[in-house]
């Protein structure tokens, strides 16, 4: 498991329980938490734009682009993801995506911050950026540092 970033695994566990280490089930809490009540759900195209998933990825894939649902976890090049708040206010973006995805600098990394600007719904630059398997890669700000560091 990736931790990356300004925030240490034990800190941002302190808002979000289920980015322990040891915690059980990490997988069902983080989707638990992130379809609750979802702030949006995302299908960011290659090259960066971003498609409004609505409610559900799968009801809502990019138009002819349906055959991403069957190449899990490289979803032929496109980023799936889900931005959610907790009742503090502390925001989580889970990507679906391979580990080492967002961890460099690169064009998954670009692609990602593009989509994330697009976004009709507020993000902060502290919102925590995870994989769907708890991999931390940091803020929004650490990400967007992360890729001018390889620019």
């Amino acid at each position: 498991m990736l931790s990356l970033g300004s925030i240490s695994r034990s800190e941002a566990s302190a808002h979000f329980p289920f980015l322990s280490a040891r915690f059980r089930g990490r997988r069902s809490a983080i989707k638990e938490f992130t379809h609750r009540d979802p702030d949006f759900v995302f299908w960011i195209f290659p090259d960066g734009r971003l498609h409004d998933a609505r409610r559900a990825h799968a009801a809502n894939v990019p138009r002819g682009f349906e055959y991403i649902l069957d190449d899990e976890p490289d979803y032929g090049g496109f980023l799936r993801g889900r931005v959610a708040t907790d009742i503090d206010g502390n925001q989580l973006v889970v990507v679906y995506c391979r580990s080492e995805a967002l961890a460099e600098p690169g064009p998954k990394l670009n692609q990602l911050l593009s989509g994330i600007r697009e976004l009709p719904v507020p993000v902060n630059a502290g919102a925590l950026v995870i994989s769907d398997n708890a991999d931390i890669y940091g803020t929004i700000d650490d990400l967007e540092r992360r890729a001018l560091a390889g620019a």
